[in-house]
């Protein structure tokens, strides 16, 4: 039986052709080949429940094999989404759901409709307009300098029969003449550059009929202010098919209000402009295309598939793998502890025992990780694979009993 140091130093010689030839094994690929043929034409939440082969890959890809069976939680986790820092996902005390909202996220968009005029005390009030209000703080600066972007369709019913659209982009080559600094765009420059591709859509579409503003919203209690991305409908004229003020027929002119039962605002996702984007979320979330989405989730599906077969005939290189690929994103002591497997590497390395679940425990662990391990260091490829070595030659020192067969070559020692 190999070591744990000598099994992981083997599989990460070259994790690419590792990944490959576990790609290659014929029920792998029979799954991923179904998944990839198949999640493009899911569009509902229904739809990829319904699949009991799809589901389970997607949830085998986020190492929530376990709860597979839960169909009732994990439809709550995919119903309310991510967007929302209330929603259940965002509530429960595991991210590994919220990349699951986000990465399954089946909703056609967000809608909201006008008001009829209310009767006040002064006689009737105009109609209300259709107001839809994001999730998203834009009062910090967002970063397009590279491959991040946003698309969405942006649409509005203006009457009973009739929805005018437009597709609205936001990207490095959308904001470039607007904005001096791409990787400080503003939540200012964001909504000028939508109202500017509103305009430009045309009479056709949406110019003068939807406008993006950012609303502030001040928390009382803790006296903090956040600026939202909203969209609203507005009051326009249609000079009919001559373009000119008066005439008569199909020239003559309408006027739409803007509010009422037949106003709508509706924001769907929109494939990203081409590949190669990273979808960045403005308050609505952009949705990346199927073709993209079973890429990232095919990848996720043969790291975990590899990271649990390691598992099964040592579990030392199952913690390692698994530390390899998530120690990057912990940046406080709480972020080790907060996480089972990174605790359990880090407490190996350190010697540390359970030091118990009461607060003070834990603060007093967390300040023993963040005093005696560089966090930031986790982020260097070589300074993790350094600690991550450190972990498996004490994992084997502690757990494991049978010689490798490598140290025949030494003889006795």
């Amino acid at each position: 039986m190999l070591s744990t140091f000598t099994n992981y130093a083997l599989i990460t010689k070259d994790l690419p052709a590792t990944l490959a030839r576990k790609a290659a094994s014929p029920v792998i690929a029979r799954e991923t080949a179904y998944f990839e043929a198949r999640i493009g034409a899911v569009k509902s939440i229904d739809d990829f429940l319904g699949d009991r082969r799809l589901y389970a890959y997607a949830m085998k890809a986020f190492g929530l094999e376990e709860m597979t069976y839960a169909k009732a939680f994990m439809r709550k986790v995919l119903t309310e989404g991510a967007d929302s820092a209330t929603s259940f996902a965002n509530r429960l005390a595991d991210d590994r759901y919220v990349a699951f909202a986000r990465a399954f996220d089946f909703a056609v968009g967000a809608t909201a409709s006008g008001q009829a005029a209310k009767v006040t005390t002064s006689g009737l009030s105009a109609p209300q307009p259709a107001r839809l209000k994001g999730t998203l703080d834009l009062s910090g600066p967002l970063d397009f300098s590279g491959a991040n972007a946003v698309s969405f369709r942006l649409s509005s019913q203006v009457d009973a029969t009739t929805t005018k659209s437009a597709t609205i982009v936001l990207s490095k080559q959308t904001l470039a003449a607007a904005v001096p600094d791409l990787k400080r765009v503003t939540g200012d420059d964001i909504v000028d550059a939508i109202n500017a591709q509103i305009e430009a859509s045309g009479d056709a579409q949406l110019t003068g009929k939807v406008r993006a503003a950012l609303v502030t919203e001040t928390d009382l209690l803790t006296n903090t202010s956040k600026r939202i991305l909203t969209f609203e409908t507005t009051a326009y004229t249609s000079l009919g098919v001559d373009g000119a003020p008066g005439g008569t027929g199909a020239g003559a002119d309408a006027y739409y209000d803007a509010g009422g039962a037949n106003r709508t605002v509706t924001i769907q996702n929109a494939p990203l402009p081409d590949a190669g984007r990273t979808a960045l979320n403005i308050g609505f979330g952009t949705s990346l295309p199927p073709d993209a989405r079973a890429k990232s989730v095919t990848e996720a599906y043969l790291r975990q598939t590899l990271e649990s077969d390691a598992g099964s005939e040592d579990t030392g290189v199952r913690l390692a793998l698994y530390f390899a690929r998530m120690a990057g994103g912990a940046t406080t002591g709480y972020a080790i502890l907060g996480d089972s497997a990174l605790s359990q590497v880090v407490k190996t390395v350190l010697g540390l025992p359970d030091g118990g679940t009461s607060s003070d425990a834990l603060v007093r662990q967390a300040a023993i990780i963040e005093r005696k391990v560089d966090l930031a260091s986790f982020k260097d490829p070589q300074k993790l694979d350094a600690f991550i070595k450190s972990f498996t030659a004490i994992w084997d020192a502690k757990t494991n009993t049978a010689s490798d067969p490598i140290l025949a070559l030494f003889g006795n020692a």
